[in-house]
């Protein structure tokens, strides 16, 4: 195996990155249609429910980059009978689990927004945006599985013209149910819903082919691996959950401090954030299946170095993320809330402090999949976990009391900050084991 170099990895990652970009344009046309159409209340309301949604479908992750690393590790070992039995048994359930998720979040979406303390009068546009959602969910699942799946069989490429494709159809669906046919919430859910189909499809049939690296042979259910690849991207599942979480937290503490316009703020900085993220999951998505090759190589010296090279390559991408953040903050307001100056005002300001997490980020995503592809899901996790459990929710409750809302637009940064440090802990761990 030769040694991967800067532009052979980035030309890699190339299609993962823009196909992680198209699929961010989903909410973001929806935001825009929505903020735009219908005003800021059904905005605020969509933000509201749409993170609960992408928890349960984030479960889709999970099974795709788990099932990804030990597949590309059975392919390594030359064993492809054995990757496509995992690929096919793994799909089968995840599709089973998704059609009774979609069901229970169908039932309970009023209630979850209640809970999430959603003013009443907001209630009925979350229900009207997230019952439509939680009927397509399963198909975001396995689509969401499949994204990984694609480079391990590599075919990224196909990945990228399916999300082109999606977000066409999207952005079209988008402006002919909300700005033409005047539909609203249901007809914004109703575009992302047929975009969510048209993802999960496509692929699909392509995994049908016989001559695919990866391909759907007959089910046997082998428990054992299938719960190893299963925990092995409880990480990048978590990674994905960790953001959900967080923007239910932000959303919490902005309802509290600054009330819907809070809110719509926040969803601002989402968009814009959907573009690093996207960047550095492309480039995560690559980097696991080529760490889970090396691995079942037993090549160290590869290993060490696609770690030494995708750190220096997520840093130097994380400054130029960052500087670009900053630098569109005004612009970005203006395209989603500049029909209102204070909600304009208060979108710059979250934007200006949220870009300076960019460049941490890419740190973390890096050593996330790195972890996923050594198939060691307990580091992964912790880290993963740790965006989750300590670090966001400890900052989002204590900054405020102490910054107001400044302290809340701030948490993000703080956090990744501190997991960078854990990251670094980690892999010091590995070098003392003689793992790498």
């Amino acid at each position: 195996m030769k040694h991967t170099t800067w532009s052979a990895l980035l030309l890699f990652a190339l299609p993962s990155i823009g196909m992680q970009l198209v699929d961010n344009t989903y909410q973001a046309a929806d935001g825009y249609f929505i903020s735009n159409y219908i005003g800021a209340s059904a905005f605020a309301a969509e933000n509201i429910i749409f993170p609960p949604i992408i928890i349960l479908t984030s479960i889709g992750l999970m099974f795709g980059n788990g099932t990804s690393a030990l597949s590309s590790y059975y392919l390594g070992q030359k064993d492809s009978h054995r990757a496509n039995q995992l690929f096919t048994a793994m799909t089968v359930v995840l599709f089973v689990l998704g059609l009774i998720l979609s069901a229970v979040m169908y039932i309970l979406i009023p209630s979850i927004a209640r809970f999430l303390g959603t003013p009443e009068n907001m209630i009925p546009s979350c229900a009207e945006y997230g019952r439509v959602l939680a009927v397509f969910m399963p198909l975001q699942m396995v689509s969401m599985s499949f994204q990984p799946l694609l480079v391990a069989a590599d075919k990224p490429g196909l990945g990228l013209v399916v999300s082109v494709v999606n977000a066409i159809v999207n952005i079209f669906l988008d402006w002919f149910m909300v700005a033409f046919m005047r539909k609203g919430l249901f007809g914004a859910a109703l575009a992302t819903g047929i975009a969510w189909f048209i993802s999960a499809f496509i692929p699909f049939m392509y995994f049908f082919k016989k001559t695919s690296i990866l391909h759907f042979t007959g089910i046997s259910f082998d428990f054992r691996n299938m719960i190893k690849a299963a925990y092995n991207g409880s990480s990048e599942m978590i990674d994905s959950v960790a953001y959900s979480i967080v923007a239910i937290l932000f959303n919490s503490q902005l309802l509290k401090y600054a009330g819907e316009n809070g809110v719509a703020s926040y969803a601002v900085t989402e968009y814009i954030s959907s573009v690093p993220l996207a960047v550095f999951m492309g480039v995560s998505m690559s980097i696991t299946p080529q760490v889970g090759y090396a691995l079942g190589e037993g090549n160290k010296d590869e290993l060490r170095h696609i770690r030494n090279t995708g750190f220096m390559m997520m840093g130097i991408i994380g400054v130029i993320m960052t500087a670009t953040g900053i630098l569109s903050a005004d612009w970005v307001a203006r395209v989603f809330v500049g029909y209102d100056e204070a909600l304009r005002n208060t979108a710059v300001e979250a934007l200006m402090f949220v870009s300076l997490s960019y460049f941490p980020l890419g740190l973390t995503s890096f050593s996330s999949a790195f972890f996923t592809g050594m198939n060691d899901g307990t580091f992964s996790l912790r880290m993963a976990a740790s965006k989750i459990f300590v670090f966001p929710a400890a900052l989002l409750f204590v900054l405020p009391v102490f910054f107001g809302l400044t302290g809340i637009w701030f948490a993000t940064t703080l956090s990744e900050i501190t997991t960078v440090f854990l990251a670094v802990l980690l892999f010091t761990v590995y070098k003392r084991k003689n793992l790498l």
